[in-house]
This record gives structure tokens, sequence and C-alpha cells, in this order.
């Protein structure tokens, strides 16, 4: 099963960055996007594989993305 995932990077300069998110490709993430001005990796990587996203250095947190829906906008909820 693929997971979606944040990972939230240290607060490294962009040639650290660059290594990190190759050591995170290595780590078996499939990298979607980089957000280089908030330090921010997404992308999918196997279910067995997430734990090990983790201890790559300069990984500051994993979580799983989450998807949130909103009513629209003439909906009673709101």
């Amino acid at each position: 099963m693929t997971v979606p995932v944040v990972v939230a990077l240290e607060d490294t300069d962009d040639a650290d960055m660059s290594a990190v998110v190759d050591a995170l490709r290595d780590a078996g993430l499939r990298v979607r996007e980089v957000l280089t001005a908030v330090g921010v990796v997404t992308g999918t990587v196997d279910g067995d594989r997430l734990s090990s996203l983790s201890s790559v250095p300069g990984v500051a947190a994993v979580e799983r993305e989450r998807t949130i829906v909103l009513p629209p906008p003439d909906s009673p909820v709101q």
C-alpha cells in the first residue's frame, strides 16, 4: 500500500536540503514536491518503508498526508 506523506526537514541550507531529499529518495520516498522555502517535502512511500523516513538525518518529522473536505459555501453547515 502506498502512503502519501509530508516530511518536515530540520533547519538546513539549500545544499544540505538537497542531500536530505536524496537520502529520502534512497529510503523509498517518491518525491512529489520540495517546498524549499518552508523546509517540507511531499511524496509517497510504501507502507512498510514509512518508518525508515524518520531515521534519515535532517528529518524533523514525518506525517501521513491528510485530506480535509469542506462543505460548499451554500451548505447549511456553514
